[in-house]
């Protein structure tokens, strides 16, 4: 009541309550939310940030649920979808030093950028095709491939402080490094501008159908997932370790670890978060007892202490 009674009344905010997180993960699970809001605008996402904040309430940013697990008994938290207030791709010109520029607001779909980029001949992004997940939750933990990460092309990140106040961190100010941006805790990514070159939209499209073949033919993409599970260990790779102890099909309920790429957990259509939760830890407990290693997760997991 006290959620309700708080956020009832907020302006061109866009409310759903109880709904199912299960239709906004790429894994296809997780119970209800407590809310779900989606401003209208960077003016109401600023005052509903604040709103939050005052009252103390608990607040998930979501992209597009692509490197998350929520729990199975839902969440007592307000989830924001910036995909209205935060989307969409301008062009801004040309760039000092050659090259343009473009802005990406945070809740834009990378692909739809991708997109962008072809049809307009631009290239220098086209290294995060195949990448699930919105251009926040990209700018946040620095997505990449060993092609290269988002960071690669990144000119500034808008942000929205833990005040409020709108924010442009640049470049230089940030500490990049693998599966980390450094943007200061507190701060909501609403946007970022990238330098990108003009190029040839059939040479664009050939490197993306290279690109993305080579996904098709290591990676599961035909289940549910949320990509790789844990972040590689320095000097070796998660999916080798996970290999290396025989793990690949191990399964859980609906949840099994791929046979194509090991560092892939997938939703064989019934899993829970329950199972995969279970997978997660059956691979932690093993990797650490046959190698002395302790992988650190990739994804995050809603609703853990």
């Amino acid at each position: 009541m006290r959620m309700k009674s708080a956020l009832k009344n907020l302006p061109d905010v866009e409310l759903s309550w109880d709904e199912a997180l299960s239709g906004h993960t790429t894994f296809r699970v997780g119970g209800p939310v407590r809310c779900l809001a989606r401003p209208r605008n960077e003016r109401a996402l600023s005052i509903l940030l604040g709103q939050l904040r005052e009252l103390d309430l608990p607040v998930i940013v979501l992209g597009a649920g692509s490197n998350i697990l929520p729990p199975d008994q839902g969440l007592d938290a307000v989830a924001i979808k910036l995909n209205v207030c935060c989307g969409g791709i301008l062009r801004l010109g040309e760039a000092q030093d050659g090259g343009s520029l473009i802005y990406a607001g945070a809740g834009t779909a990378l692909r739809d950028v991708i997109r962008y980029c072809v049809r307009n001949e631009l290239e220098g992004l086209e290294t995060l095709a195949g990448i699930p997940g919105t251009v926040g939750g990209a700018l946040i933990m620095n997505a990449g491939t060993a092609l290269g990460t988002i960071y690669d092309g990144l000119i500034h990140i808008d942000v929205l402080d833990s005040n409020g106040v709108r924010r442009q961190v640049s470049r230089e100010d940030l500490r990049p490094s693998y599966r980390f941006m450094g943007i200061t805790e507190g701060s909501t990514v609403i946007g970022g501008c990238f330098k990108v070159r003009q190029g040839s939209s059939a040479e664009l499209r050939a490197r993306i159908k290279e690109i993305m073949d080579r996904r098709k033919k290591n990676q599961p993409l035909n289940f549910p997932s949320a990509g790789s599970i844990f972040k590689n260990p320095p000097g070796n790779s998660a999916w080798q370790l996970i290999e290396k102890a025989g793990l690949k099909g191990f399964r859980v309920g609906g949840a099994e670890i791929s046979k194509k790429h090991a560092n892939w957990i997938i939703n064989r259509g019934n899993a829970s978060s329950a199972d995969i939760l279970e997978v997660i830890g059956k691979i932690e407990k093993e990797i650490f007892g046959n190698f002395g290693v302790r992988l650190e997760r990739e994804i995050r997991i809603l609703g853990a202490s």
